[in-house]
């Protein structure tokens, strides 16, 4: 039997709260994207075997995964294509979503995507990576109880993305964002924003984001990503040193404005960020301006992409 495993990308568009006073924290808003992918394959066999790109980490959800289940023999796993790590492309959940619904699939252990997530220790903070491997499309989870904050966030609404809508995606050359234990700490220090800034955003997604994507308006949708964007970026000033990761993507993010984009970005800790225009001419045009930005500043990557609308695609061969 062999199980291959295709997973999207995700961008992060921002968290909600971080006050955690009305019962529930976090809660986050982002969409998966066609591309960069995962693409991982599995086959049975009579031992643990892991090859390719991030093995170990592979390895070592696998692991966990047959010790927690008892299960006797192993797998072959192959990573055959993997993303940037640790650039805001969400790829640490990816990959481990990929690997556990791989397993669950050639051991026959009829695990969720949310339970796989969670036994692997995803979506502590946001459950966007998540619900982009189950489902695509705009999510946008409900947060965690601060009485039990284990274990993934609900999915509170979810819509496919229009077709034109396409991403302009920048990934400049700067290295890796915050991960791990430098995100925990980033968390920690960050300071707890105003009830009045929380109800803003809250707002922002409620009445404007939500509603925009439901109509097909693109215009107000993307007026209310980069309201929602910079509205976030305002709790991670101490931790960041300014809005974004990095004066470059300011600068990028600003570039994309100057262009037309409709709405704009940036990813998680970034350094990616992105911007929202309709029609692949456009998109075409200003990624070809982006790239050539970039490579003026240090160089990096540009490319253009619609969101996944159906999330991770998974192929059983037996």
């Amino acid at each position: 039997m062999e199980v291959v495993v295709k997973t999207p990308a995700r961008l992060h568009f921002g968290i909600i709260d971080m006050r955690g006073d009305l019962g529930r924290i976090y809660g986050s808003v982002g969409v998966a994207i066609d591309r960069p992918n995962i693409i991982l394959r599995a086959r049975s066999s009579g031992e643990l075997r892991v090859s390719g790109s991030r093995a170990e980490r592979v390895r070592g959800y696998a692991e966990a995964l047959l010790r927690d289940f008892s299960l006797e023999g192993g797998a072959e796993i192959k990573v055959l294509r993997d993303m940037p790590e640790h650039v805001g492309f969400g790829s640490g959940t990816q990959l481990a979503l990929a690997t556990g619904s791989a397993l669950s699939k050639l051991f026959d252990l009829g695990l969720t995507v949310e339970e796989i997530s969670e036994r692997l220790g995803r979506g502590r903070r946001s459950g966007v990576g998540t619900y982009a491997f189950k489902v695509g499309g705009f999510v946008v989870d409900g947060g965690h109880s601060t009485k039990n904050p284990q274990g993934v966030p609900p999915l509170i609404f979810r819509s496919e993305v229009p077709e034109d809508w396409l991403f302009i995606v920048g990934l400049p050359r700067l290295g890796r964002g915050v991960s791990g234990g430098s995100e925990r700490e980033a968390f920690r220090r960050v300071p707890k924003p105003s009830p009045e800034l929380v109800g803003e955003v809250s707002r922002v997604v409620l009445l404007k984001m939500i509603p925009s994507i439901i109509e097909g308006d693109i215009e107000a949708f993307g007026e209310a990503m980069t309201t929602l964007d910079f509205k976030f970026g305002e709790c991670w000033m101490t931790v960041q040193g300014g809005r974004f990761s990095h004066p470059l993507v300011e600068a990028g993010i600003n570039f994309l404005l100057e262009e037309g984009v409709h709405g704009v970005g940036q990813s998680s800790w970034g350094p990616v960020f992105y911007g929202l225009v309709e029609g692949e001419g456009r998109a075409r045009k200003i990624s070809g301006r982006l790239q050539e930005f970039l490579e003026e500043r240090g160089g990096g990557e540009v490319f253009y992409t619609r969101a996944n609308n159906h999330g991770a695609e998974i192929t059983v061969r037996r």
